[in-house]
């Protein structure tokens, strides 16, 4: 793998890569059939030039372009057209027509309205299916394959614009937020990413990278781009594609031997449940040599199954790679780990953690496994910090975890308020820089991070800290059909005092009332054994009832509003306790 400086623009680096590895494939497509339109480095520069002299034509410098691309090898081309055109890039998710086609129409009208592109780029099909009258809602748009049919000549003379790209959060406790990432917070980043994949698998030198992670989120954009970055090769699985057959991930590594891929924490279980033991057994996982888990919480028990059931494909459990980052720390944080072995764990007294300190130990039965998110890089502070007072706190106890450096984004897109609140925070007695609050808690173990949950989700009942993902876990082990559903848990009424559990099933027939008290009474006791609390409500929904963002995490708040306002009732297939 060669080495590149860690300050070169990525449109620099992409057009010496057409130079000198200009027949290497850069990105190609995945899916049942097999691998298909791929592009080389030669391609993705020469079609993002197509792209750049036709954006001349209707945008200025620093206008904003939106990218309407499903797991498709043209969104690299024209994410770079907009870099070679000196505009920002805004990746917006895209919409999925059908059944649910009116709806994801009106969340797209609604996040055009609040960016005000001067123009959208997309694919041929989407263009073909919204058909005239829908189409009109994009206002000026145009795809990869027009702009390389007109096939206008690129002058590089165009300054580079500050902003690569606005990124939008999850928006797991709130609405998505467009967050302001610079080119040069991208350098910084991807050399970030560097150390790490080093500190993991240093002998990982050409990357050959698979994802299905959607392109408009913020660790599938920064995977793409450092496989790039480094001239590796990407190879895209739409995200629905992985959802129907996980399999097909894990097959696709095996064919074309992918040292580095990333996931939230899920993905893991649902290949272990979904993929045969015989399925396994038939790949080959040995080339894999950094498997990023990330986008919420690590758990230890997921890398242990998985390393179990895919070790007859020669999965190592070293491969597993922690990391704690965020979209507005461009993405990556915390992760580096040396010395090729598994990611450390630590048993922590699950009382001691409610009180919110760290203590090692304790029975398994009243203690609670965490998963360490690996050493900050040089160059980025973490510090933990009372969210309340904005002292440091002392190593082992937990706050809300605070992040400076070259990484973290410029702000918010037009929440002037918002980003003086999160971007630039300061210790208390202290004004030597700002730094970002992440919204995230955790502590610090001996140097290494440890993130416990979400501030916005957390639980105070009695004085105690509970984070709702550790209940959600409980629920799930409660009784065999729950293994596996989605379920949040949240507290509401008056003073926040009580506590409320829904929990997603697939029904293929009526559940009876002797059934729905079972499977209450499991997730009831469960809940009071693990963690000494009460339920108050339990809620039985179907699939798909629990709100979720684009990127699969749950929305605990707006369970909480749907509950408040009846909105859950047409949906539940219990009763209220």
């Amino acid at each position: 793998m060669e080495d590149y400086d860690g300050g070169a623009d990525l449109v620099r680096i992409l057009r010496s890569h057409a130079q000198t590895h200009g027949d290497r494939v850069a990105v190609q497509l995945a899916h049942e059939q097999g691998l298909t339109g791929r592009l080389t480095y030669a391609e993705v520069d020469r079609r993002a030039q197509a792209v750049a002299a036709l954006l001349r034509a209707f945008t200025k410098a620093g206008d904003r372009v939106v990218l309407l691309f499903p797991a498709d090898p043209d969104f690299l081309p024209a994410l770079f057209g907009c870099w070679y055109a000196g505009v920002v890039a805004v990746p917006l998710p895209y919409p999925v027509l059908g059944r649910h086609g009116e709806r994801s129409l009106q969340q797209l009208a609604v996040g055009l309205e609040a960016v005000a592109p001067a123009l959208v780029l997309t694919t041929d099909g989407l263009i073909a299916e919204l058909g005239d009258q829908n189409a009109a809602l994009l206002g000026r748009y145009a795809s990869v394959g027009q702009a390389a049919a007109v096939g206008l000549p690129w002058e590089n003379d165009r300054a580079g614009h500050e902003i690569a790209v606005l990124q939008h959060t999850s928006g797991s406790t709130g609405q998505p937020k467009g967050v302001l990432v610079s080119h040069q917070n991208y350098a910084h980043n991807l050399r970030m990413l560097t150390d790490f994949t080093r500190s993991i698998a240093p002998d990982v030198r050409h990357f050959q990278t698979v994802s299905w992670l959607p392109n408009f989120h913020d660790m599938g954009l920064a995977l793409l781009l450092f496989t790039l970055h480094h001239a590796g090769t990407s190879t895209l699985i739409a995200p629905m594609s992985f959802l129907r057959d996980p399999g097909l991930w894990l097959r696709t590594i095996s064919e074309v031997g992918g040292n580095l891929t990333a996931a939230p924490n899920f993905a893991y279980d649902l290949c272990v449940r979904r993929v045969s033991r015989e399925a396994a057994a038939a790949m080959d996982l040995s080339t894999m040599g950094i498997m990023l888990n990330a986008a919420e919480p690590v758990r230890a028990d997921t890398m242990h199954r998985f390393t179990a059931h895919f070790a007859p494909a020669g999965f190592q459990a070293a491969a597993f790679a922690p990391a704690f980052g965020l979209a507005e720390g461009t993405v990556f944080v915390s992760g580096l780990r040396y010395g090729g072995d598994p990611p450390r764990t630590i048993r922590f007294d699950r009382r001691s953690l409610q009180d919110g300190v760290a203590r090692p130990g304790g029975l398994e039965a009243t203690s609670h496994t965490l998963v360490s998110c690996g050493r900050r890089p040089d160059g980025m502070s973490v510090r933990i910090v009372d969210p309340a007072g904005h002292t440091e706190c002392p190593p082992g106890t937990i706050g809300e975890i605070w992040v400076h450096g070259p990484s973290v984004a410029l702000g918010y897109w037009q929440r002037t308020a918002q980003t003086a609140a999160v971007f630039a925070a300061r210790l208390a007695g202290f004004d030597y820089h700002p730094y970002l609050r992440t919204g995230d808690l955790g502590f610090l173990w001996e140097g290494e991070l440890f993130v416990v949950g979400r501030l916005a989700d957390l639980i105070v009942l009695g004085g105690r800290l509970l984070q709702p993902q550790d209940i959600e876990y409980t629920i799930e082990r409660s009784h065999p059909a729950l293994e596996g559903r989605r379920s949040a848990v949240f507290a509401y009424g008056e003073e926040e005092g009580r506590l409320a559990a829904v929990v997603e099933m697939r029904l293929n027939q009526p559940m009876d009332d002797d059934q729905r008290s079972a499977l209450e009474a499991a997730i009831r006791d469960a809940v009071a054994a693990e963690h000494d609390v009460e339920i108050s409500e339990v809620l039985i929904l179907r699939t798909g009832a629990i709100p979720v963002t684009t990127s699969g995490k749950v929305r605990r708040a707006r369970c909480r509003q749907m509950l408040l306002s009846g909105a859950l009732a047409g949906a539940h297939a219990g009763s209220r306790g």
